[in-house]
């Protein structure tokens, strides 16, 4: 796996990617129960901030070579915005001071690489205290799907894990955030009354699900013909089904001994269809075919349609 290297300490690296609601966040928590191993929540890095994504936010500093550029990048980080935002940049802002964050990054080359190497860096010294040599770093956002060839510019030799599913699951676990307002039109415009956005609701998370879905099929594809050492699928029913010879499959492809304790007191992070969202220990094997209760005839034809050799080859379809 590609090398990381921050001063003297190298470590290798991973990456899982894929459609969001495909088990990425599972898959994550039952690595990281490793002691080999520390992956970074979702930074989104590469498709919002880079020069690569798509809304390229790093631009808006200018050349970063240029220390008062450099620090205006580093109070963006620290804004008021971020800290408020409930996920990976939330928890940066609380938990690493702005300070010694700016003097690491300074001293760094600057680079996009840098940065998106000092985080999961600076993340796992904060989750384990000692990074070793020997352990394995990575980073989890399902979006940077897109952006595999740029990983692997910076960093050759490093290992991908695609997270996958029925993009039927897929589309009903969408929706139901899609309607409690924390996906979809609803998210990024509160403001609108719900019934304006609940008729788009359905057709806005059918074809974004459709969209997706088939760019990962391509994507799996391409990357399985590029890269067929570096790349390995883990589909989502597998996991639940058989948590034990995909993990230790995983571990194998890692190169890390599989520990039992990595599935042990596992909380599933349950069906948005419960009152409970999370669950007892151990895996909710109904997750596999929940979608089947909550899914209409029309939109179950639709992806049966829209991508039936897919869903065969994937084992979705008879």
């Amino acid at each position: 796996m590609s090398k990381l290297r921050y001063m003297d300490m190298e470590n290798d690296l991973v990456f899982i990617v894929g459609c969001a609601r495909t088990g990425s966040t599972l898959l994550r928590d039952v690595l990281n129960r490793s002691e080999r191993i520390c992956i970074t929540p979702e930074t989104h890095f590469l498709r919002r901030i880079s020069r690569v994504g798509l809304w390229k936010e790093i631009l808006r500093f200018g050349d970063l070579a240029n220390d008062r550029n450099a620090e205006r990048f580093v109070d963006y980080l620290y804004s008021a915005k971020k800290k408020q935002e409930k996920n990976f940049w939330g928890w940066f802002n609380k938990q690493v001071d702005s300070q010694e964050f700016m003097e690491r990054f300074l001293a760094s080359d600057r680079s996009e690489q840098a940065i998106f190497t000092l985080m999961m860096r600076i993340y796992a010294e904060k989750k384990r205290g000692i990074v070793t040599p020997k352990m394995i770093l990575g980073e989890k956002t399902p979006t940077h799907v897109y952006y595999i060839p740029t990983l692997f510019k910076w960093y050759p030799h490093l290992k991908i894990i695609h997270t996958f599913r029925d993009p039927r699951g897929i589309f009903v676990s969408s929706l139901k955030r899609v309607k409690a307002g924390k996906w979809g039109l609803k998210a990024r415009f509160p403001r609108l009354p719900d019934g304006l956005v609940h008729p788009l609701d359905n057709p806005f998370a059918v074809l974004h699900t459709t969209k997706t879905w088939l760019d990962a099929v391509r994507l799996h594809t391409r990357y399985q013909q590029l890269y067929p050492r570096q790349y390995h699928l883990v589909r989502f029913e597998d996991m639940i089904a058989d948590p034990q010879s995909q993990v230790q499959q995983v571990c194998k492809f890692l190169g890390v001994p599989f520990e039992p304790r990595m599935l042990d007191e596992v909380i599933v992070i349950g069906s948005s269809y419960r009152d409970q969202r999370r669950g007892p220990t151990g895996f909710d094997t109904h997750a596999i075919n929940r979608w089947q209760e909550h899914i209409a005839p029309l939109t179950r034809a639709w992806f049966s349609f829209m991508g039936r050799k897919h869903l065969k080859r994937f084992g979705y379809l008879p």
